[in-house]
């Protein structure tokens, strides 16, 4: 557990939960998310799957991954009561709990998401699928997903495969799974400019395409596609603030404006005060002609003239 320097309990904080991958307990080492608890203002919790007889750390996440010696271990019931406990001890944003994960880890972040939708705000799989029986999953309620994942991922492909006779989904039919889950058209938009998240590949390697259309309760399905990233992309951390660890710093931001589907929000409320004001616009006006997804009230990867009208729109206090 991590917690912002300032925490006091007076008020509820998004929580974030990320899900190692397997026989690789420490995702934090990798993720490196900690440093930005105390920015970004969020509680961040780090568990540990079952260790199996071969000391391998796992999470019974879908069929293809990786309970491989059927254990049938309840980490899905598990992980549910650590929301539980942590919501008991800590003032949580109930409208803002997140997983994310890598490989084993991503697949246990969209089981959480079939199991626990009642909770779960959005989710946000590195190199990892859902279901490949679509009926396996049945979410409760729609559910913010973003899907990254390397074209040339040789461990869990982008186009799909299978462990012996289980198999998993690619990338791409995940991401069109979950928009029939969430209702959503499969019309999907550019998310603007190329990024480089992975420095082992040249240039700016992973573009976003953006499902908004019809979803119910106004959630988003997107996925990231890093063009020739392997299964571990690797992810620059150097003292520069705009290019060390992009992922970090991407990935947070994303799941963070990515709240509950079904609360009542301002368009605008860029500092999520409850209130559409000058802080708003001063944020919004610093970000002007960037990517800054806390900014970009629109939703359309560039903060600009439409994020601007929109935030002027809704200016006053929000009716949560």
């Amino acid at each position: 557990m991590h917690l912002p320097s300032s925490y006091d309990g007076t008020e509820p904080l998004p929580l974030i939960i990320s899900l190692h991958g397997y026989n690789d307990p420490n995702v934090e080492a990798y993720f490196d998310f900690v440093p930005q608890v105390d920015e970004k203002n969020f509680i961040y919790c780090i568990p540990t799957g079952t260790t199996n007889f071969t000391g391998a750390s796992f999470w019974n996440g879908t069929n293809a991954c990786c309970d491989i010696f059927n254990s049938n271990v309840d980490d899905s019931g598990y992980l549910r009561q650590i929301i539980e406990l942590i919501q008991a001890q800590y003032a949580v944003d109930e409208y803002s709990i997140h997983f994310t994960g890598i490989s084993n880890g991503a697949f246990m972040s969209y089981r959480m998401a079939c199991d626990h939708a009642d909770l779960i705000a959005s989710i946000a799989p590195l190199a990892g699928t859902t279901y490949d029986n679509a009926d396996a999953c049945d979410p409760s309620e729609p559910v913010h997903v973003l899907h990254i994942h390397g074209t040339s991922d040789s461990t869990i492909e982008y186009g799909g495969g299978c462990f012996f006779l289980d198999c998993y989904p690619g990338a791409e039919q995940s991401v069109s799974t979950w928009l029939d889950y969430n209702g959503c058209s499969s019309s999907g938009v550019d998310g603007g400019a190329a990024f480089n998240l992975d420095w082992s590949v040249g240039g700016n390697e992973t573009t976003s395409t953006i499902y908004q259309q019809e979803c119910e309760d106004g959630v988003t399905v997107e996925l990231w596609r890093m063009a020739g990233s392997e299964h571990v992309p690797n992810f620059r951390r150097n003292s520069d603030p705009v290019t060390s660890n992009l992922f970090a710093n991407r990935t947070i931001d994303w799941l963070l404006t990515h709240r509950k589907a079904g609360e009542i929000q301002c368009s605008g409320d860029v500092d999520d005060d409850g209130t559409v004001g000058v802080e708003d616009l001063l944020s919004v006006l610093a970000a002007w002609g960037t990517d800054d997804a806390a900014a970009d009230v629109d939703l359309d990867g560039t903060v600009g003239v439409n994020d601007l009208l929109a935030l002027i729109q809704s200016w006053g206090d929000c009716n949560r």
